[in-house]
């Protein structure tokens, strides 16, 4: 394109509509429910949705002007870098399966780890959605909020504690809980302070998800949420709404202090109860054990999933760098890494829940690196989406999501990994479309105002 702007579809109506639903529910499903929707589909034959709606958007996506998406867009000379660096990740994938299958790992395992490198093609469905629908995210993430704010309820408060599994399911897996758990909440509540203008007007929203988020007691989402709170405020330089939030936050936990409020907590979850003494021995447990054990009898619970998990990442940074062709090549797909510590070995457990040691694991500092590049040009993008629409829900995603996958498995996993790439995607094409276009779209309950056409491809290159 002369003009650096996007391939724009010319499908019908329907096709448009048809495509943001799906989209939608998936996107909806994965972080509301995670792997109890991800194993949706024919388990025992290995089929599942994400991997269907993957083969149908490659092989009958929808059509552009000169040929079908995403194979237009990653022509396109606005996504060369990314796109570049995107297939050296796919190739480099490949060439890892076949270095696991070549010592010795089982195939099946080594291309089910392929799909680290294979999840971004969505971001490319996610880029048409925005580029034809710049609201997009703002629709979606309003309905992101409710599900998981009125469901995680349920979840927290019944459904975590009835025990159901998923049929089907191979013998190896770990048994997957008919209700999948909720991990929407931080996403939401960065989605109500970036969409919203006014908290007050959304406070019952804002309690559900605060609520769903102390409840599930992962603390991977609080420091998610923390992060994303500041970096909001700092964007915005909206300080008193930041306060707001806060005040939302002390004024629930307050409520709870007071009415002593004490509910057994999911089982998925482990053991224990949901309390204010609670919350704050699971924070305080990896950093002062002692203290902790004032305000919670699971104290040991909390800081042994700590242990189990720095200790494993340790012998994987050690083990990776016993020799130079493993730092640089890492293990290879398929390589059973929880057996690099004793108290792992044979279990089915192939993420040690950081991306970043997922991949030197594997892949070693080249795949590392060649992930990183990735993701830093997808920030790239985001950062400059934010200073054209200054609406900062973008990049605030992508660094609640980063803080996230830095303690929860979420690259690697489909219920994480596909809904990045979609709500990143549909931010990066609806930015797009605001400069070749002349578009309206809702941003924080008002109207962005009518922009000229791009005449140089500043945003998109």
């Amino acid at each position: 394109m002369s003009n650096g702007a996007l391939p724009f579809p010319v499908t019908p109506r329907l096709d448009v509509r048809r495509w943001s639903q799906v989209a939608s529910f998936l996107i909806i499903g994965y972080l509301c429910m995670s792997r109890s929707f991800a194993y949706l589909g024919i388990p025992p034959w290995h089929v599942f949705i994400g991997e269907v709606v993957l083969a149908s958007f490659l092989l009958l996506g929808p059509k552009a002007a000169t040929g079908r998406w995403p194979w237009v867009a990653m022509r396109d000379q606005s996504f060369r870098r990314l796109t570049q660096i995107f297939v050296v990740l796919m190739i480099y994938g490949v060439f890892q399966v076949y270095r696991g299958a070549g010592a010795g790992y089982p195939l099946s395992s080594a291309v089910r780890d392929l799909a680290f490198d294979l999840y971004p093609f969505y971001l490319f469905l996610g880029v048409w959605l925005g580029a034809r629908s710049p609201e997009f995210p703002c629709k979606l993430m309003r309905y992101v909020t409710w599900f998981n704010g009125l469901y995680g309820v349920v979840f927290v408060l019944f459904l975590g504690n009835l025990g159901w599994i998923v049929p089907g399911v191979p013998q190896e897996v770990v048994d997957v809980p008919l209700f999948g758990q909720p991990l929407a909440s931080a996403f939401s509540l960065v989605g109500l302070l970036a969409f919203e203008r006014d908290l007050r007007s959304v406070w019952y929203l804002f309690a559900l998800n605060l609520f769903v988020l102390l409840g599930m007691r992962i603390r991977g989402e609080w420091l998610a949420f923390a992060v994303g709170l500041l970096l909001w405020g700092w964007l915005t330089k909206r300080m008193k709404t930041l306060g707001l939030a806060g005040i939302y936050v002390l004024a629930l936990i307050a409520i709870m202090y007071v009415v002593d409020f004490k509910v057994p907590g999911p089982e998925t979850r482990g053991v224990g109860t949901i309390s204010v003494r609670d919350l704050v021995g699971r924070a305080v447990a990896p950093i002062n054990p002692d203290l902790a054990a004032e305000y919670t009898e699971d104290y040991q619970d909390a800081l042994d999933s700590t242990l189990w998990r720095t200790i494993w990442w340790a012998q994987i940074w050690s083990s990776v760098h016993e020799n130079s062709s493993r730092a640089l090549l890492g293990f290879g797909y398929g390589y059973p890494i929880g057996d690099l510590v004793p108290y792992l070995e044979g279990h089915f457990i192939r993420t040690p829940h950081n991306f970043f040691l997922y991949a030197l694991g594997y892949t070693g500092w080249i795949g590392a690196l060649i992930f990183l590049t990735f993701q830093g040009l997808l920030a790239r993008r985001l950062w400059k989406c934010w200073r054209f629409t200054r609406q900062p829900f973008g990049i605030l995603f992508w660094s609640t999501s980063l803080v996230c996958a830095c303690f929860t498995a979420f690259f690697e996993t489909p219920y994480s990994a596909i809904p990045f790439y979609l709500i990143v995607g549909s931010v990066i094409g609806g930015s797009s479309s605001l400069r070749t276009e002349s578009v309206e779209v809702t941003y924080g309950g008002g109207r962005q105002p009518d922009l000229p056409p791009l005449t140089k491809p500043e945003l998109l290159v």
